[in-house]
Formats: structure tokens, sequence, C-alpha cells
């Protein structure tokens, strides 16, 4: 059926920016949309329809990553999706018939992946033929049949209305921490990866920006904060970060921007050194 997206705008705004389609024909469309947001201010998240409890939740959910980002997922790894077009709470999925061949709805129960917070609680629906459905903040959930493989998400964005479950980490989940490396340098500071990091002389600290963009960043690329440091490991200055055109955190030390060097294909490696006689290690002592 044929959908307005101007109403179905409205619906995002209203519900937790979640967008979806209509169950007409589905021809792809570019990925798009916004992810099916948090709940707002606490307050404003939809109650399901009826709550799955503990005792009878069964396989867990899992988080795959996609072209989209990391994504909510079934219990076989494929991408989940939600439908503007669901009233939250109302009880039933208008994606009936044809739509539900297309979109699969999720077979409830269902647990959260551990350690992992939803953008609002799972419950269930009972659809027409007394199928049990997954619900997550009262909006029914789907698989879509194009996608044949873990790490998929071909139904994102769909008509402009199918839209994946993105799993935001924490900042905490996300602060990979850093390395030391012995190299012929000496004893350096290194990524998680055991990468060699540098600092740049044409850099200025503190001024907040990188003066090494364009093919400059290809052949040092920034090393993306945040991170954490070394356990037992004395840095040369606070941990800190900047925001690179474009929106990319940047690691700093001291207010120095931070980088590795395309030229190091290994942990111990440190072929960037002294490169312009600009381009530095950071030694550890």
């Amino acid at each position: 059926m044929t959908r307005n997206l101007g109403r179905a705008a409205t619906l995002i705004a209203v519900a937790l920016a979640v967008t979806a389609c209509g169950t007409g024909s589905y021809s792809t469309g570019s990925p798009g949309g916004g992810a099916y947001g948090s709940p707002i201010g606490g307050g404003n998240q939809a109650t399901p329809t009826s709550t799955s409890g503990a005792s009878v939740q069964t396989g867990s959910l899992k988080t795959e990553t996609t072209h989209a980002g990391k994504v909510l997922a079934s219990s076989g790894g494929l991408t989940l999706y939600y439908y503007a077009e669901d009233k939250a709470g109302s009880g039933k999925s208008v994606c009936t018939g044809t739509c539900a061949a297309a979109w699969p709805p999720l077979a409830a129960p269902v647990k959260a992946p551990a350690g992992v917070r939803l953008p609002g609680p799972l419950g269930m629906i009972t659809r027409p033929g007394g199928g049990a459905q997954v619900t997550i903040n009262g909006y029914p959930i789907y698989t879509y049949a194009g996608d044949k493989a873990p790490g998929q998400a071909t139904g994102n964005g769909i008509e402009g209305a199918w839209h994946i479950i993105k799993i935001h980490a924490t900042a905490a989940a996300r602060a990979a921490a850093l390395k030391t490396e012995t190299t012929h340098a000496g004893k350096v500071l290194a990524s998680s990866r055991g990468l060699t990091l540098y600092y740049y002389a044409e850099d200025k600290a503190g001024s907040g920006k990188s003066v090494c963009t364009g093919t400059c960043a290809a052949a040092w690329p920034p090393l993306a904060a945040p991170v954490k440091a070394p356990a037992g490991v004395r840095l040369p200055g606070p941990l800190g970060m900047i925001t690179r055109p474009g929106g990319v955190r940047q690691l700093t030390i001291n207010g120095y921007p931070i980088y590795t060097y395309a030229g190091d294909k290994a942990p111990g490696q440190a072929k960037g050194n002294g490169i312009e006689g600009a381009w530095h290690v950071i030694k550890i002592r």
C-alpha cells in the first residue's frame, strides 16, 4: 500500500524517531532513515502490549556489524528491522500478507543480548493466526527476506521506510586500551592493535585541530578516540580528543593529535619515525 511519507515523518518525531514503509512493492531504495531511537527523556517510551517475562524468554538476540553500523540481529544473526506504519503499543502489526512474506515477523519470546542496552523494553503481540511476534518499545520487529547471511542489511531504507535497530556502544565499551611496543627507536606507545603511534611537529598543541588532512591523513591515519592509557604506563601528557572535519574524533596526547603510519604493517615497526623531520614516535621511558 502507498503511505504518505510526510505522515511517516510525523510518526518519527512522535514515536522515537521511527520511520517505516508501506506494504506494497519492495523495490530496493538507498539506505537511509534514522536508527530506532532511544526513548526521549526516559518517559516517552511506548509500552508493549504484553511483556515477555524472564521466565518465558528463550533464545538470545545478537549484535552484528553491517555497512550501516552495529545493529540488533536475531539469534541466527539476521539483521532486525522496525516499521513506522506500525503504531507503538497498538498490539498489532500492519505488515501482513505479501508484506509479511517479504518482512518475516520475528517470533517471540527472545532475550536481549548480554550487556546491550536496547532502545526500549522487549514485549510481544499476537498476530492473526496466533503467532507471537517480538516487539521493542511497543513496535513489532521483523527480519528481511533479502538478507541471506549475518552482517547484511539490504532492507535498510527500502521505500524510505524500513530501518535497522542501531546499537550504540557506551564510551567505556568503545575505549580500547593503548599498548607499548619495542621498536628500533626504543619502547614506544602503540594503538590497541600494536601499531606505533606518532605526533606531528607541524600540529599546534592545544589548537583543537590537525593540519594533517587529505592525502596527509591517508598516509598518517588519525587515531580514533576514545582510548584508555596502558595500565601502569606514564604518558607524556593527558589524553584528550579533537573533532576532525566530518565529525571524526581523534585522540590527542598533551594537546597533540595522534596518528598511525600507513607504512607500518605490524607491531614493532616504526618506519615513520623522523620522516620530513616532523613525524616522531611517542617514547615511553
